[in-house]
């Protein structure tokens, strides 16, 4: 692919009713009728230019193109955009807007540059179907390379222009060559993505080119941008240029613009062209050869010999016999030879020696030897072409293929430093748990060798009050089996002090207490058994 492009400069010609007193160095606007010479019938109409930055860019002042007083900046949020540099650029948020009146201009160099430092292009037909939003979309695999996108929007109904600015050539550069010629979507195959270089952007109040450079005009059929370094521009014979893939399309042979018949039909029988009258045979007409024109011959109108006097061409073709007739020596010719000073046709003088002869049929063998090394050339050179094609795509192949490989390689690296950062991250929570874990091991075990003294010192305790208990339970029975042995020596005494005092009721109640006065009473202790059980008994 060659380095040598036709840059193009877009101009926003601003109306003179929104001029500024601060032009920024633009020159004035040119008085008279020159003023409005590169306008045409075009009227000025509204334009914006919406700047979309990336957020890996820091704000700048070359932002804006048009004057001061056509910006409105949006409002931002409350956090500034530019302060956190590691992010991944991206477009989004309200944009910066720039309203003016104008005209919108394209214009080409007339000579080729090299585009090694261009960083700009311009994707000069964008479809109004699609958003802000699509563009985005469609863009997005160089939103890492590209510092900000400008959509150019006017009256037009039906497209708009999208300006990209790249940080690097390069990245420019595989833009161009991916995006360029290919479909903005597969469901509108006909809607092709046509890019072109930008060497600059600017704004001014004249509707002159710029030195050097011609305004691309707008194809009548799709009124898109024409440009042939982008796609094929077809000039009719009315002069009235077209996209080849849009005339393709105009079914009629006659101009689309204005109508004109692009295939006439041939004339019967042939005429001057001043007098036009029908000659009455072929050999009446004459045709000069150097300009076309059809005269009649001397004998009818001489229009042919007037020719010959106004324009100074001297030879003239019999329609009828195909001879040649020389006005200037009045005579036929019969060879005719081209004089390499000026490149005119010029007679040969008197008829040809042997020694030309010989030169000339030496001519013609160097003639066709010359044909036949050109036509060899020619294949080798198709052949080579072919190869070198083949290679080309081989090595393209290979690239593709090794660009997949490389993707597929990256995503796998990053799924595996993802795997790795969660891995490692699960790897410091067990760490954390497992040093929580051994902490509490560690107080555990403490206080187990706490409670196993504290287990050994209340078993010897328990030992200790276990024999003080048996001890204790030892005096109790002890005590117990006093208390009943002094309480039943005190039921005894109660028993014999109650049957003494049933007896001195009985007495007192029987009227004989002399009788028993002077008598008396022993208690025997009966068996201890017997008398036990009768006690129970009573």
């Amino acid at each position: 692919m060659s380095d040598l492009v036709a840059k193009c400069v877009l101009r926003v010609e601003v109306d003179d009713k929104k001029k500024e007193t601060e032009s920024r160095g633009a020159e004035a606007a040119p008085q008279g009728g020159d003023k409005n010479k590169g306008r045409g019938s075009r009227k000025a109409r509204d334009i914006s230019v919406e700047t979309f930055p990336s957020r890996l860019e820091g704000p700048r002042e070359d932002w804006g193109i048009l004057p001061l007083c056509s910006r409105e900046t949006t409002p931002l949020t409350d956090k500034d955009p530019y302060e956190e540099k590691s992010e991944i650029g991206f477009f989004s948020g309200n944009p910066f807007v720039e309203t003016t009146k104008g005209i919108l201009h394209l214009y080409k160099e007339d000579v080729m540059s090299s585009r090694a430092e261009a960083l700009t292009l311009c994707i000069i037909g964008v479809p109004t179907s699609m958003t802000c939003h699509d563009v985005l979309a469609f863009t997005a695999p160089c939103h890492a390379d590209i510092a900000h996108i400008r959509v150019l929007r006017d009256s037009s109904p039906n497209q708009y222009m999208a300006l990209l600015t790249f940080r690097n050539h390069d990245s420019a550069m595989e833009f161009y060559v991916t995006f360029n010629g290919i479909a903005f979507s597969s469901l509108e195959p006909d809607s092709i993505c046509r890019v072109v270089w930008v060497s600059r952007m600017e704004w001014a109040h004249d509707g002159q080119a710029p030195p050097g450079h011609t305004e691309l005009p707008l194809c009548p059929v799709c009124l898109e941008r024409m440009d042939e370094s982008v796609d094929g521009v077809l000039t009719i014979l009315c002069n009235h240029a077209f996209h080849a893939s849009c005339l393709e399309q105009w079914g009629d042979l006659t101009c689309p613009v204005c109508r004109c018949v692009q295939s006439p039909e041939e004339a019967a029988t042939s005429e001057c062209e001043r007098c036009g009258d029908t000659a009455p045979s072929p050999d009446a007409l004459w045709i000069c050869l150097i300009c076309g024109h059809v005269g009649c011959g001397r004998y009818q109108g001489g229009h042919a010999a007037t020719h010959y006097r106004e324009t100074g061409h001297c030879y003239a073709l019999q329609l009828g016999s195909h001879r040649v007739w020389d006005y200037k020596g009045d005579n036929f010719v019969h060879r005719l030879l081209q004089n390499k000073a000026d490149g005119k046709l010029v007679a040969a003088e008197g008829p040809p020696s042997e020694a030309e002869c010989a030169q000339e049929k030496v001519d013609s063998v160097q003639l066709e030897f010359t044909y036949l090394l050109t036509s060899q050339l020619d294949e080798q050179r198709m052949y080579f072409e072919e190869k070198l094609a083949k290679t080309e795509n081989h090595l393209m192949d290979e690239l593709f293929h090794l660009k997949g490989n490389l993707d597929k390689l990256a995503e796998e690296n990053k799924t595996l430093k993802h795997n790795i950062a969660s891995l490692t991250k699960d790897k410091q929570g067990l760490e954390k748990k497992l040093t929580q874990q051994n902490s509490k091991l560690a107080a555990t075990l403490t206080d187990l060798n706490e409670e196993r003294q504290l287990g050994k010192a209340l078993k010897n305790n328990q030992q200790q009050w276990q024999a003080k208990l048996s001890n204790v339970e030892e005096k109790f029975k002890q005590l117990k089996e006093s208390k009943e042995k002094e309480l039943f020596d005190l039921k005894e005494q109660v028993r014999d002090l109650m049957f003494y005092i049933d007896a001195q009721n009985a007495i007192e109640k029987t009227g004989e207490q002399e009788d028993f006065a002077s008598g008396s009473v022993t208690i025997v202790d009966p068996p201890p058994q017997k008398g036990k059980n009768r006690r129970k008994k009573r």
